[in-house]
């Protein structure tokens, strides 16, 4: 079990396979600018991270 901060294995290729799973199920980014984009993909990095730790059993 690592920290999510320096776990080498959480890099922006995980964000990217999760974004194309959510696609795939038919869920989308929503419509707008980058600024937009940016700011959801900043929580969706942070519900992630979560995620891994819950997974984990970090989180106890």
């Amino acid at each position: 079990m690592g920290n999510s901060i320096t776990d080498l294995r959480f890099t922006p290729l995980l964000t990217a396979e999760i974004q194309a799973v959510l696609e795939r199920h038919g869920y989308r980014l929503p419509a707008g600018s980058d600024h937009v984009r940016e700011l959801v993909t900043a929580r969706v990095d942070t519900a992630l991270k979560n995620l891994v730790e819950v997974f984990e059993g970090r989180t106890w």
